[in-house]
């Protein structure tokens, strides 16, 4: 495996760059399968800045989908108390092994099924803020929020869109088995919250959406075959195609672009309560 760039971890958010320092991770199959640089103001900082703006130390927080609990340990420290809920039992497991080791006695970790109309156990109204960092979409959870919310209660989200905006140059050159082919657009994503907004009597209000331009760049082409193979779940072997990618990233300077886009939003749970 070639070796990162210097600086290759300073870009990414903080629970990415774990995966390369605590081999649990793969292991159990949470792996991000490629590197990259991630230019600075890629929208987990500012999605991160936008959450403890919100955070207080009473707050009690609802960490939906929280992986394996990384980002719910760092909120503990800022708030009362922290709930990760995920559907996977595995990533659960060790985000209970994370906050013991590094002495969270306020986060807890629990399983919610993938069943439609599963309900979280907690208290109605005992929670002031929910966090969605890169996990399911509003729709699916906003039920959850109504009846959970305190009066005044917010919902944050982030969500990675993978290519959008528009397809690369260079994507007409790829092997055809790696080409892009669909990219999002901001109405689209923006649906993925407004969508559950919709209708005679909505359970909360849009109250920001931001769409965040994140350049990721690509010079070195065995990299750049995981990230488009996994794209498009191709089964094309890199070494059938390691020579057309090493020639295109040299025709490009030696780097690739790849644009995509994070939108961070927030909602306003007026009618909580």
């Amino acid at each position: 495996m070639t070796e990162p760039a210097a600086g290759f971890l300073d870009s990414y958010p903080v629970d990415l760059a774990e995966w390369e320092h605590d081999d649990r991770l793969e292991v159990r199959g949470f792996t991000h399968p490629w590197r990259s640089q991630v230019a600075p103001g890629n929208g987990e900082a500012f999605f991160d800045a936008l959450v403890h703006a919100h955070l207080r130390p009473e707050s009690s927080v609802l960490d939906v989908g929280c992986g394996h609990g990384a980002y719910a340990c760092r909120l503990a420290g800022s708030c009362r108390r922290v709930i990760g809920v995920d559907r996977d039992p595995g990533v659960l497991a060790l985000a209970g092994e994370l906050a013991a080791e590094r002495g969270v006695s306020n986060a807890d970790f629990a399983l919610l099924t993938a069943e439609p109309g599963a309900e979280i156990d907690l208290p109605d109204q005992s929670v002031d803020l929910f966090v969605c960092r890169r996990g399911p979409v509003l729709a699916r959870w906003l039920a959850w929020a109504e009846r959970l919310g305190r009066l005044g209660a917010v919902a944050l989200g982030v969500h990675p869109t993978g290519p959008a905006g528009a397809i690369p140059p260079w994507n007409a050159e790829l092997p055809e088995p790696l080409r892009l082919g669909r990219v999002f657009d901001y109405a689209e994503v923006r649906s993925w919250v407004t969508e559950a907004l919709a209708g005679p009597d909505p359970r909360g209000r849009l109250d920001g959406c931001w769409w965040l331009d994140v350049p990721e760049y690509f010079d070195d082409p065995e990299q750049l075959y995981r990230r488009l193979a996994g794209s498009c779940r191709a089964e094309i072997p890199y070494p059938v195609v390691k020579g057309e990618l090493s020639a295109l990233v040299e025709r490009y300077g030696g780097q690739l672009e790849l644009r995509h886009c994070r939108l961070v939003w927030k909602v306003a749970l007026d009618r909580v309560g």
